[in-house]
């Protein structure tokens, strides 16, 4: 173990968390773990992660304020795939490399989008509910899709979105997708015919969300979006909550714009009681799990030690957000 003289502080911690891989590969670069539990409020953020060389963060509020107070600070690493938690710009303006992890938990989630599209088109969960309430009718209500030969439409074409494109092609469907950062190499690559997001919505039976958040994305499924998607189709969501506009989201179900949705995220989470999603038959709803795996799961903590290890041996980590960082914040 090497002498220890760095501090990372990891916000989010649970009393079930297991850090020693974690800890093992801070070890040999003499750096202590520092477990805070969940902190929401920046100035207790500030108060608590005095003299942080790092941080692990699992939803915590990372402002430029908290960020301008870091004065020795060198990396965040944030334990999933968004970063929308985290000031970018600011991280960047303050020399602070911002590390996050989006390979891990890949098949998982696109598993999970597939599981959605699959619930919405066959009706698992009412069919599930029908016979437990001892009504066994052997049919669906309508409308119900073959699925094969129907479209699908993929809204970003990242890690996440390419595997649930690669797995969906297996079902016969037509597949087109959303991406306007992506070569037309990589449409081909998982099957995909590249069409402009008003295109894939006026013609996908079932939309994938599959993108960041960012201010780009915020909201992109709006209200006009959805007034233009087929009175017939599903949306499935497993990126992040605010991408879709959860009102106009309700309002569109209420109302019959779209059939159904099938969602992993939501604007706010948990969601309220009384949210009206959760008191529709034509809606499934799962508690952002869809990255959950017991794999995925043991893989985490050593890769969080070992990104937030190698910027403090001034090495440079897998998965940096803020390259640019690289002109201050010197990195092997």
């Amino acid at each position: 173990m090497a002498e220890q003289n760095h501090t990372v502080y990891y916000i989010g911690n649970r009393r079930t968390s297991d850090h020693s891989e974690t800890i093992e590969e801070l070890d040999k670069v003499g750096a202590t773990l520092v477990p805070l539990p969940m902190l929401e409020d920046e100035d207790e953020i500030i108060e608590q992660t005095q003299g942080a060389d790092a941080l692990i963060v699992v939803e915590a509020p990372i402002t430029r304020k908290v960020l301008e107070s870091l004065t020795q600070c060198k990396a965040i690493l944030r334990t999933g795939v968004g970063f929308d938690c985290i000031d970018v710009d600011a991280a960047t303006d303050n020399g602070i490399a911002v590390i996050n992890v989006p390979d891990l938990w890949t098949r998982e989630v696109a598993n999970h989008a597939i599981t959605l599209l699959l619930a919405a088109n066959r009706k698992i969960v009412g069919l599930d509910g029908d016979v437990r309430a001892d009504r066994w009718t052997p049919t669906i209500t309508p409308p119900v899709g073959p699925l094969h030969t129907e479209t699908v439409g993929v809204v970003g074409l990242g890690r996440i979105g390419s595997a649930f494109a690669r797995r969906i092609t297996g079902f016969e469907v037509e597949l087109v997708a959303h991406d306007p950062y992506i070569s037309d190499a990589e449409f081909d690559a998982v099957g995909a015919r590249s069409v402009s997001l008003d295109e894939l919505l006026a013609i996908s039976d079932y939309i994938s969300v599959h993108t960041p958040l960012n201010d780009e994305t915020y909201h992109l499924i709006n209200e006009e979006a959805l007034r233009k998607m087929k009175p017939t189709a599903h949306l499935i969501n497993t990126s992040r909550g605010p991408v879709v506009d959860e009102q106009a989201l309700i309002k569109a179900l209420q109302e019959g714009w779209i059939v159904g949705a099938g969602l992993d995220v939501l604007e706010k989470e948990p969601p309220d009681a009384d949210n009206p999603l959760l008191k529709m038959n034509n809606v499934t709803v799962t508690p952002h799990a869809a990255h959950y795996s017991d794999l995925s799961m043991a893989l985490r903590p050593r890769r969080y030690g070992l990104e937030i290890a190698a910027v403090l041996d001034e090495r440079k980590p897998m998965n940096l957000v803020n390259p640019q960082v690289l002109e201050v914040l010197p990195l092997k």
